[in-house]
């Protein structure tokens, strides 16, 4: 018997890459999408489209029918609001709903799709790992702060009331179909200016259907109650837009950026201290700090595939050239 799987964020780029293989592998995906969501990626993919909301409970239920796993990828990941409130009832009061949903259907496995924010980074030679915290810092940021919230609540729910619950933790994905460029902005910086600012940090890239192959798995695989990071390879922004300028034909000047930046951003905050600036402290600080992960957890427990760099970053501006946004 075919088994079905409601998907929540299909319309956006880790979800659509989600839908797609499921629907490759067989199954039957139920996808919930607000009445306003851009459907122009999925027209194209066999599954069934229920337009409703994240907040209302019968919406939800109403999705959920018959099907025997759930895939939460839906969440505001804009990073420009400094209040919590913000976000509330995207990434947490929507989590909540589903949970509850899904105790009701008896949902055989909860796949909860966090953020690698929700743990403390690493550098190169000691990476960070599912045994880290939150760092606190990202408490000014509503985005990573909800996350973490949402994560905590569903790691909650499976340690103290047997929830079959997992948690995955993406990194910065990079592939095709990024609609809305998110990740792909990044990139598409670089491929849209000859001189390209960088600052002295790095990140943890990833290919996203690699991501959505361990989504996918952890349907069947891994352990109820645990969190697996899925980074990818570690690269410095200097060595990723070298990576990008490879492949493009434009020439690029690559310019790094003083850490001394802070500084005026610091000054400003003391005199005045808002939340948009506090905001806007904590994301510059992020450019500079070493931000990488490992992922030899979810490599072995969730099967997750390796990323290879180099055609992903192809395969983006690819995909980016073909449909004009460069």
């Amino acid at each position: 018997m075919t088994k079905k799987v409601m998907v929540t964020g299909a319309s956006g780029f880790l979800g659509f890459h989600i839908t797609k293989q499921l629907i490759q592998e067989n199954y039957k995906v139920v996808v919930l999408l607000r009445k306003n969501s851009d459907t122009s990626l999925l027209k194209h993919l066999h599954c069934k489209i229920i337009r409703g909301d994240l907040s209302n409970p019968k919406d939800i239920e109403r999705a959920m029918q018959e099907c025997e796993f759930v895939i939460h990828a839906a969440a505001k990941t804009s990073q420009d609001s400094p209040d919590f409130a913000d976000y509330r009832e995207a990434n947490i009061t929507s989590t909540k709903l589903l949970i509850e949903a899904s105790k009701k259907q008896n949902i055989s496995r909860f796949v909860f799709v966090s953020s690698a924010n929700a743990f403390t980074m690493g550098s190169k030679e000691n990476p960070g790992t599912e045994n880290s915290d939150f760092m606190p810092f990202l408490r000014n940021s509503g985005y990573a702060h909800s996350k973490y919230k949402a994560q905590q609540l569903v790691l909650d729910e499976a340690n103290k009331n047997n929830f079959p619950a997992i948690v995955v933790a993406p990194t910065f994905m990079l592939g095709p179909y990024d609609i809305k460029p998110s990740s792909g902005r990044l990139m598409l910086y670089l491929l849209k200016n000859k001189l390209v600012f960088y600052p002295k940090g790095g990140k943890s890239y990833v290919a996203v259907s690699a991501v959505a192959t361990a989504c996918i798995n952890a349907m069947r695989m891994g352990r109820t109650g645990e969190s697996y990071l899925l980074s990818g390879v570690n690269l410095t922004y200097k060595d990723f837009f070298k990576k990008v300028s490879e492949f493009s034909t434009a020439t690029h000047f690559l310019i790094p950026i003083p850490l001394s930046l802070l500084n005026p951003i610091e000054g400003l905050y003391r005199i005045f201290p808002t939340k948009r600036l506090l905001l806007l402290k904590t994301n510059v600080r992020m450019l500079f700090l070493e931000n990488y992960f490992s992922n030899e957890k979810a490599k072995k427990e969730l099967n997750m595939p390796e990323t290879h760099i180099d055609s992903s970053i192809k395969e983006s501006i690819n995909w980016f050239q073909e449909n004009k946004y460069f």
